[in-house]
């Protein structure tokens, strides 16, 4: 079974890595994956693992986890925002007249004659002391976080944050002990060597980061919470024929809902009355009102911008097409990506090697120059060093990709798929409903010779009416009216056809393969008949009762206007499109012509457009898979990149990676460039959270100081705070994506 603990209390990447070794020990947890950027974990189990087993794993890890409410998601919100901006604010009231007092004489601002260092120099240290301390209260949960990750054996920033701070603090106070033996012009020397000016600045500044860093988190989750927003609160139900408003959570499959102008939906169901507009631009991106009807499907979230409907609710709740949206976008945040492999190594032991560094370089400078430089080099690596950058690097842009992605259409679950959408070079495409419209007409029927076309009608009805595939459903549609047969014995043949029994007779529906290679039928009566048919990009279907030969019906389809471009722009991408069919070779050629692709398969079965899949994968490279059918169900699951368009059945969007929601090809194009983007946007992050960490490391032990290039404490705290805020806002960019 799979679960969501909402943690509390990590503050960097080294702790949700300590978090999800410690769950990985409790026994019968087979997968666990810790978000930073949400806090929360996702964790796959069985017996004997129990949720009160794993949370007492992240209490004994010194963390705290609670499991959400059934049929309740876990918030992205990141808590409560307003006791940080209070902590904030004090510690910058407080800092100010520090550092202005601590450093202002020396850069000529007027200070109070009281607090001057060498006429009054124990006022003017009691002052710094008690401010300093007074920020450090404050901020005390860096104190008493960090200290207990020390404890642990599992330190993280908070403890880097602690150590540089508590050791400006414990130096200022020591300082001023010695000063207050040491008396008189001893005391005012003494008082240039405080550095409480260093522990402040250290706190507020880190403080000042976190809050930026956390506001930007925020908005990387704004996408998520623009589609939970969608869903409204209340609804308008007939209830024993009288309208009813009540809360959408009341709402039950079989409510008639009524909507009017300005009235969002809030169910997926079939609208059974009226007429109406509506803007479904916030599902799947697609600015241009919808003309809905009776029999039309409307989805949870749309806006009824013109008209009246009354709806039946099929979907209500958890069930909704709109939460299981957000679910999905959940669940890729969740996920990790796998170019994230290389951080999680290095967060894993980041903190202790950096807790090592301080203390070599404190060494080193102590014997190389004495105990000041040993303090201020040793405070700057331990300030400086920032695994946060690190653990939020992927992070961030999985999230805002996948909720930007969402906004216009294309639904990915999972960051491993995103990654991999960005690295494809070859897009096989299924044609029926991929690349045509899906919406099948009849243009031939052709009885065999000598077979009554009656009963040919007969039998073609009584067979394609009970399926749903959109070919069935064109030749059901053009025999609506002919006498149905009673069919006790029913099923499809999977990339053939359907199989009925009706008074002991055997009937069949189905391509050539079916009739030719299963049936042993002899087709060629109808060769002719099939020839206008294929040489017009048509599809023949054939009929059979027992061994006879009942005839052909063709049926065309109507390309998609947008397949061309989509053809054309995957091209200037550098992609090559592939069309993998089961039509008839004549058939494909014809629609491959049309729309500009080169290679193609044809008379593929499931299994074979599978193969096909796989081979182009061991020879190119990634593939992404393109369908919307039962029949592309087992060559989405084989492609690395499985993509969905949202029109397809159930079993095919349940097998892919990627839902195309607008069912455009397109999308496909836009899918791919957002793969793309994210996948750079990954690259740059790492890089500069690896090369910041690699390059300030060096600068704040000294390695440079003979060139007059070093660190104080409170520019390392200036450093170490806005490099995540720099990969957050580096994965911003992804919400202007296009």
């Amino acid at each position: 079974m799979k679960r969501e603990f909402r943690v509390t209390g990590m503050s960097c990447a080294s702790c949700a890595n300590h978090v999800e070794n410690a769950v990985k020990g409790v026994a019968g947890v087979s997968d666990v994956v810790v978000s930073l950027l949400t806090d929360g974990m996702t964790v796959e189990f069985d017996a004997p693992a129990t949720e009160d087993a794993i949370i007492a794993a992240v209490v004994r890890a010194g963390y705290g986890a609670t499991v959400p409410e059934p049929g309740k998601e876990l918030s992205f919100d990141d808590g409560p925002r307003s006791s940080g901006s209070r902590r904030l604010l004090l510690s910058i009231l407080l800092t100010l007249p520090l550092f202005w007092l601590a450093m202002g004489h020396m850069i000529g601002l007027p200070i109070p004659p009281f607090l001057s260092p060498h006429e009054y120099p124990y006022a003017f240290m009691t002052v710094q002391m008690v401010l300093a301390y007074a920020v450090a209260f404050v901020n005390s949960r860096f104190f008493t976080g960090g200290f207990l990750a020390l404890i642990r054996r599992a330190p993280n920033m908070d403890s880097l944050v602690m150590l540089g701070s508590g050791a400006s603090l414990l130096h200022g106070t020591v300082t001023f002990v010695l000063a207050l033996i040491g008396g008189g012009e001893r005391a005012v020397g003494l008082s240039m060597e405080l550095y409480f000016d260093a522990a402040a600045m250290i706190l507020t500044l880190v403080t000042l980061g976190k809050t930026l860093e956390g506001r930007a988190k925020r908005r990387t989750t704004a996408a998520i919470r623009a589609l939970t927003a969608l869903s409204p609160a209340t609804a308008t139900v007939r209830r024993d024929g009288v309208p009813t408003v009540i809360p959408t959570e009341e709402l039950k499959v079989g409510d008639v809902l009524i909507l009017k102008t300005g009235d969002r939906v809030a169910a997926d169901g079939v609208v059974v009355a009226g007429t109406g507009c509506c803007d479904e631009s916030g599902l799947t991106g697609e600015s241009r009102p919808i003309d809905k009807a009776e029999g039309d499907r409307l989805a949870t979230g749309c806006l009824v911008s013109d008209g009246y409907l009354e709806m039946r609710a099929d979907k209500v709740g958890q069930d909704t097409s709109l939460a299981a949206t957000v679910r999905m976008i959940r669940e890729a945040a969740a996920s990790r990506a796998p170019i994230a492999r290389l951080a999680d190594r290095v967060s894993a032991v980041f903190v202790p090697a950096v807790l090592a560094v301080a203390c070599v370089t404190a060494l080193v400078w102590f014997f190389v120059s004495g105990p000041a430089d040993a303090f201020l080099h040793g405070v700057s690596v331990l300030v400086v060093s920032c695994p946060c950058a690190l653990g939020l690097a992927t992070p961030t842009a999985i999230m805002t990709a996948t909720g930007r992605g969402a906004e216009i259409g294309v639904l990915v679950k999972s960051a491993e798929a995103l990654e991999t959408l960005g690295k494809v070079r070859t897009v096989a495409l299924d044609k029926t409903g991929t690349l045509t419209r899906g919406e099948m007409k009849v243009i031939r029927v052709a009885p065999a010779p000598g077979v009554d076309p009656d009963r040919l009608a007969r039998v073609a009805y009584a067979l394609e009416s009970r399926s749903t595939h959109p070919i069935a459903r064109a030749v059901a549609a053009s025999l609506a009216g002919e006498d149905d047969l009673d069919l006790p014995t029913y099923s499809v043949l999977p990339g053939k056809g359907v199989y009925g029994k009706a008074n002991g007779v055997h009937l069949f529906a189905g391509n050539a393969a079916l009739m030719e290679g299963d049936l042993e039928l002899d087709l060629s009566p109808l060769s002719e008949e099939t020839g206008a048919i294929l040489d017009v990009g048509g599809t023949p279907v054939y009929f059979s009762e027992g061994e006879t030969l009942l005839g052909v019906i063709g049926v065309g389809d109507t390309l998609r206007d947008e397949t061309p471009d989509a053809v054309r722009h995957l091209t200037e991408l550098g992609i090559t499109p592939v069309m993998l069919t089961g039509d008839h070779p004549r058939a494909a050629a014809g629609i491959a012509g049309k729309v500009g692709i080169d290679e193609y398969e044809a008379g593929l079965l499931p299994d074979g457009k599978a193969e096909a899949v796989k081979r182009l994968s061991r020879e190119r490279g990634p593939v992404l898979m393109v369908g919307d059918g039962i029949n592309d169900a087992p060559a989405l699951t084989a492609a690395d990149v499985g993509a969905a368009v949202g029109a397809g059945t159930d079993v095919a969007v349940v097998s892919a990676d990627v839902v195309l929601r607008s069912s455009s090809p397109a999308d496909v194009v836009t899918s791919i460039r957002l793969g793309r983007a994210t996948l750079r946007n990954m690259k740059e992050n790492l890089f500069w959270a690896l090369i910041y960490n690699a390059v300030c490391i060096p600068i704040a032990a000294g390695v440079f100081s003979p060139l007059g290039l070093t660190l104080a404490p409170w520019m390392a705290a200036v450093a170490m705070s806005f490099s995540s805020v720099f990969v957050v806002t580096n994965a911003l960019r992804l919400r202007r994506f296009r």
